[in-house]
C-alpha cells in the first residue's frame, strides 16, 4: 500500500513538474519572438514577392551565417541599440550626393519607413538573395563579369568601386568574379584581390574564355557612381541601402582576418572583447591629406564631442572608441575630458600612426597588409559601436557608415562638417 501511494506521489510529482517546465519554456520562446518583433521590425510586406518567397534551405550554408545577436562576424542591432535609438531625439539627415549619382535622399531614426528599410528582417533577405545570385548551386551557362583593374586611391574609395563593379555585374544579371591574380594593392596573398581579405565573392571559377558576351571584363576604376545599376528585386530600395548592403557582402571578413582582429581586440581592450565595453561611441578623426582635399579643414576634438555629448550622456554612453592617424588626438582627449568631468573612459588599439596615402604605397607588401589589418581591425570596432561620429566627406567614414546601416542602426552619424555624403 505505502509502495503504490509512493509510486503515486512521485508520478503526479514528475507530471507537474514536466508540464511546469514546459509552460516555462513555452513563455521564454514566446517572450523572445516578441522581442524580435519590437526590436526588428517587419520589413518583409515591402521587400517584394520574390524577397518574400524565398526559403531558408535553399542555400545551406547561408543560415549559418547569422544567429539572434550577429550576421557573419558583425553584432545586428539588439534590444540595447534599440534602447539607444528611442531616446536619442528625432532628426531629418540629407544624404546629398555631390557629385556622381545626383541622387539625394532623407532618413529619420523615428520615420516608420527608414526603420523598415534598415531594419535587420530586410537585410537578412537581401544578403540571401546576393548570396544566392553570386553561388548558384551550378555555374554551368551562366553570365560573368571578371572584375580587374583596380582605382590605385585610399582603401575606402578603391572599396566603393569595387563595390560599383559588383552592383553593374549584378543590375546585368552576371555573376561578379574576381580576376587571378588582380594586381589589388591591398591584397597581400597571391591572388592580390579582397578574397584575400574577404570571403570569396563567389563560388564560381573564374571563366578562361572572355567573349564580350557570356563573359566580360569589367573595370574597378570607374571613380563615381554615375548610373546606379539595380537587379528588378531591389528597383524600390534607396541608394544608400542598397551599395550599403553590396558594401556589407563584399567586406566579409574570411576566418583568418577575423581571428587577427579578435586577437587584437582581446590584447588591446581590458576586459578583451568589444561586448564587454558595449555601449560605446566610436569616432575616426581624419586629418593629415585630407584636410584641404576632401575635408575643407581639420576639426578639434572637442567639436566632434560638443555633437554627441548631450545624447551620450542622454543614453548613458560613457565609453568612446578613438582612432586617428594623428595621434596627437590622444592627448586632446585627456584635455576634452577633463571638460566633463573626466565622463568619458577610452578605450583603443595599438596601431601604426601618420599613415598617409602615399606612405601605404612606399611600403612592400607585407608592412602594407600589417596595416591594412589595424584597418580592418577598426572597423570591426566602429560597426560594431552603438553610436558614430566622424567625417563623411571620407571615403573611410562612409565605409563604417554603410555598415551599420546593414546592421540595422539608423541613428545619425555625428559629423562636424553637417554634410552626408552617399557617392564616392
Amino acid at each position: 500500500m505505502v509502495s503504490k501511494l509512493v509510486r503515486l506521489t512521485i508520478l503526479l510529482t514528475s507530471t507537474v513538474f514536466a508540464f511546469t517546465l514546459v509552460v516555462l519554456l513555452g513563455s521564454n520562446l514566446y517572450r523572445k519572438k516578441e522581442i524580435v518583433r519590437v526590436i526588428q521590425p517587419s520589413a518583409a510586406a515591402k521587400l517584394g514577392p520574390e524577397l518574400q518567397s524565398m526559403k531558408e534551405d535553399s542555400v545551406q550554408s547561408f543560415p549559418v551565417a547569422y544567429n539572434s545577436t550577429h550576421l557573419w562576424s558583425m553584432r545586428v542591432a539588439d534590444k540595447e541599440h534599440y534602447r539607444i535609438v528611442n531616446l536619442v531625439p528625432c532628426r531629418d539627415v540629407f544624404y546629398h550626393a555631390h557629385r556622381g549619382t545626383g541622387i539625394n535622399e532623407t532618413m529619420n531614426h523615428c520615420n516608420e519607413k527608414t526603420r523598415e528599410e534598415f531594419s535587420v528582417e530586410s537585410t537578412l533577405q537581401a544578403q540571401q538573395w546576393i548570396f544566392n545570385h553570386q553561388n548558384p548551386m551550378n555555374c554551368q551557362n551562366k553570365r560573368f563579369a571578371i572584375i580587374h583593374k583596380y582605382a590605385w586611391s585610399g582603401f575606402g574609395s578603391t572599396i566603393h568601386q569595387i563595390v560599383w563593379a559588383l552592383a553593374t555585374a549584378i543590375g546585368n544579371d552576371r555573376i561578379a568574379v574576381y580576376q587571378k591574380p588582380g594586381g589589388w594593392q591591398y591584397g597581400s596573398c597571391e591572388w592580390s584581390n579582397p578574397d584575400c581579405l574577404f570571403l570569396p565573392i563567389s563560388n564560381c571559377s573564374v571563366p578562361t574564355q572572355i567573349d564580350g558576351t557570356q563573359v566580360i571584363r569589367l573595370a574597378a576604376d570607374i571613380d563615381h557612381w554615375y548610373r546606379p545599376a539595380y537587379p528588378s528585386v531591389f528597383q524600390k530600395r534607396s541608394f544608400n541601402w542598397y551599395r550599403s548592403q553590396l558594401l556589407f557582402y563584399l567586406m566579409r571578413f574570411n576566418a583568418k582576418i577575423l581571428a587577427h582582429i579578435q586577437n587584437t581586440v582581446a590584447r588591446d581592450f581590458v576586459p578583451p572583447s568589444i561586448d564587454f565595453h558595449r555601449p560605446y561611441i566610436a569616432i575616426y578623426i581624419r586629418r593629415s591629406d585630407k584636410v584641404n582635399r576632401e575635408m575643407g579643414r581639420a576639426f578639434t576634438l572637442q567639436e566632434y564631442f560638443d555633437l554627441f555629448n548631450a545624447d551620450a550622456r542622454r543614453a548613458q554612453i560613457s565609453t568612446v572608441y578613438i582612432n586617428s592617424e594623428d595621434d596627437s588626438v590622444f592627448s586632446e582627449f585627456e584635455t576634452v575630458n577633463k571638460k566633463y568631468g573626466g565622463y568619458y573612459k577610452l578605450i583603443r588599439i595599438k596601431a601604426e600612426k601618420n599613415i598617409v596615402f602615399m606612405t601605404l604605397m612606399g611600403m612592400d607588401t607585407n608592412q602594407r597588409g600589417k596595416i591594412v589589418l589595424e584597418f580592418l581591425t577598426d572597423l570591426y570596432i566602429e560597426a560594431n559601436a552603438d553610436l558614430h561620429s566622424g567625417t563623411l566627406t571620407s571615403n573611410w567614414c562612409r565605409l563604417v557608415d554603410e555598415m551599420r546601416f546593414v546592421l540595422g542602426k539608423m541613428l545619425p552619424f555625428y559629423t562636424p562638417e553637417h554634410i552626408y555624403h552617399s557617392d564616392v
